[in-house]
């Protein structure tokens, strides 16, 4: 398999829900991808480096701090420079009513989603920032635009990613470091077949008109596939000169 690339981009949860479309697709066009993530990620990573991809994987947990920052040392050690960075790494963690969230679990989901998203971000950033510039992508969420009832952590994580895109952008102008989020709404990822197909099981419903249901909150009546977020995450990493946007993309879920 050749091994020429069109630049190398750092990604974060290559082995997650939307993360594994995004990796291929991004080895598929000749980019270098350097993986951050846990066991899953790893034993995909490996997976796709058995078969000659030019992808490398890093341990790293996004809880703490000395683990995101070891990664970013060791990442530095495999390239001198990263033209993209993809910060994949986020989950709801729990849904449950405001009066029944715990402090504990609260921090534990802000942890996660903004501040994986800010640490690994400003040390991307300051990288880039020493050589030429970069592209950044972050990941919010519709449901930081929209409440949506048992999320509340979530969503204010999200919201704050997408006010923290802002500061990245008008900071990082100066330097060429462009930054840009993508607010995907409900995505047909792996683990959401699974739920809908143990759903469908349990109450005696077919596949596909649970899915209907589901494609029903939103105006196109489409299913969005991880495949359909690659098309903008290309396009943000790329970019020279969209700046600072949170770009939505739920088959219009949000005007629902």
């Amino acid at each position: 398999m050749k091994r020429t690339n069109n630049g190398t981009i750092l990604i974060t949860a290559p082995g997650g829900g939307i993360g594994k479309e995004i990796t291929r697709k991004l080895l598929e066009d000749d980019f270098k991808v350097i993986g951050l993530g846990g066991k899953g990620s790893q034993n995909f990573v490996n997976e796709l480096k058995g078969k000659g991809h030019n992808i490398d994987f890093i341990n790293c947990d996004y809880y703490t701090k000395d683990s995101m920052l070891d990664a970013i040392s060791q990442a530095k050690k495999l390239t001198e420079k990263i033209n993209g960075f993809i910060h994949l790494a986020g989950g709801s963690l729990i849904s449950k009513p405001i009066d029944e969230i715990s402090f504990d679990e609260y921090q534990s989901v802000m942890s996660l989603n903004l501040d994986s998203a800010f640490l690994l971000g400003r040390e991307t950033y300051k990288w880039m920032k020493k050589t030429g510039g970069g592209n950044i992508v972050l990941f919010g969420s519709t449901t930081g635009f929209r409440p949506s009832l048992k999320k509340l952590p979530y969503g204010v994580a999200k919201a704050g990613i997408h006010a923290m895109t802002g500061f990245f952008a008008k900071e990082g102008s100066e330097y060429n470091i462009i930054t840009n989020t993508i607010a995907p709404g409900y995505v047909l990822t792996e683990r959401h077949v699974q739920d809908i197909e143990k759903k469908a099981e349990k109450t005696g419903q077919s596949y596909d008109s649970l899915l209907e249901k589901i494609n029903s909150k939103n105006p196109l009546k489409q299913t969005l596939l991880p495949k359909d977020i690659y098309q903008l995450v290309k396009l943000l990493i790329t970019t020279k000169h969209i700046q600072g946007q949170i770009i939505k993309i739920d088959s219009g879920q949000i005007l629902s």
